[in-house]
């Protein structure tokens, strides 16, 4: 496993939603992103994580799995692309074939991240988005 040490990322003053259903992902996923600093929010399924981008503002980016219960990942994008222009959903999922990546694009998704997610590559694309934001 990758260790943060490598890396000189401070993201503090971002709020990250993780729309994770799984327990132990959500865990790593939140060990990864409290070491640079963010605010997270979770929701367990797409009508959630919905809901909470309709009615919660200041969220810097959004981590989607795909696999989830009541409304998929990829239908959630869809909707919060079309209610929130301009924040990067970025896709998680263990899935990492070239037309899952297709879809997801389709659906809305600014980034594509295979599952187990590597410190480096989400910190470097964290970076990337949150260079062009205010």
């Amino acid at each position: 496993m990758e260790t943060e040490d490598k890396y000189n990322y401070d993201f503090e003053g971002r709020t990250i939603l993780v729309v994770e259903d799984n327990e132990i992902s959500f865990k790593l996923i939140s060990a990864i992103l409290t070491r640079v600093n963010v605010n997270l929010i979770r929701a367990t399924n797409g009508k959630e994580a919905i809901d909470i981008c309709r009615h919660k503002s200041g969220i810097s980016m959004v981590l989607m799995d795909l696999q989830l219960p009541e409304v998929s990942g990829l239908e959630a994008t869809r909707v919060i692309s079309q209610m929130c222009p301009g924040l990067p959903v970025i896709a998680t999922t263990a899935n990492a074939f070239e037309e899952d990546e297709v879809a997801c694009r389709q659906a809305g998704c600014a980034g594509y991240l295979a599952k187990p997610l590597q410190f480096r590559k989400l910190y470097e694309l964290m970076q990337s988005f949150f260079d062009r934001q205010p």
